[in-house]
């Protein structure tokens, strides 16, 4: 498949996700490959697709991120059966490589506990943008419960424990899970020496 076709594939896909669906595309995350980017976009719209079908319970509660080939879920469903269940969702999609579910079983959130949800992330966003030794566009942020995930990819440890902290310092953030992980084209790099 040549480049202008991925690249229309991905514009027409990104154009088909629901609200549900939570990806960085190539041309915002600089350490990801426009391929795997179309992976990561494609998985999360067939898991997105699934979950709504799905006939046998609501699976609304759950959100959807999607970054490298790991799958973040994300939210709450209402039985540890249908916490299961989308968890197997997941794995049913193309390209997927790991699943962190971070469902919790309880009953659908209000506007308010969302609202408190979207201000933390805001809060842990405007954080890291602000950070000139972490690039920001490489990192989703996703609250859940005032919880705040954190996933994607860095050049340096230091990324990871700069973005974790910062998220820790915001006012009503009860936990930080980290699936930050370094790019390899940054593993084995020479570091500066001060």
């Amino acid at each position: 498949m040549s480049y202008i076709h991925k690249i229309v594939l991905l514009a027409l896909m990104m154009g088909l996700t629901g609200c549900v669906v939570s990806t960085v595309t190539g041309a915002a995350s600089q350490e990801r490959s426009v391929g795997r980017s179309i992976d990561d976009t494609s998985a999360g719209i067939a898991i997105g697709a699934r979950m709504r079908r799905y006939p046998d319970g609501d699976l609304s509660g759950v959100r959807i991120a999607v970054e490298d080939g790991l799958v973040l879920l994300s939210g709450n469903v209402p039985t540890p059966q249908l916490r299961l269940e989308a968890e197997r969702i997941a794995w049913s999609a193309p390209k997927v490589i790991k699943v962190a579910n971070e469902i919790q079983v309880a009953g659908h959130r209000g506007f308010f506990g969302n609202a408190k949800d979207r201000w933390i992330t805001t809060q842990v966003r405007s954080r890291i943008l602000a950070d000139k030794s972490v690039r920001s566009v490489n990192i989703n942020i996703e609250t859940r419960n005032k919880v705040v995930f954190l996933l994607g990819l860095v050049r340096t440890e230091g990324e990871i424990k700069r973005a974790t902290g910062h998220a820790s310092l915001v006012p009503g953030v009860k936990k930080v899970v980290s699936y930050l992980t370094v790019a390899k084209r940054y593993q084995n790099a020479p570091t500066a020496q001060n």
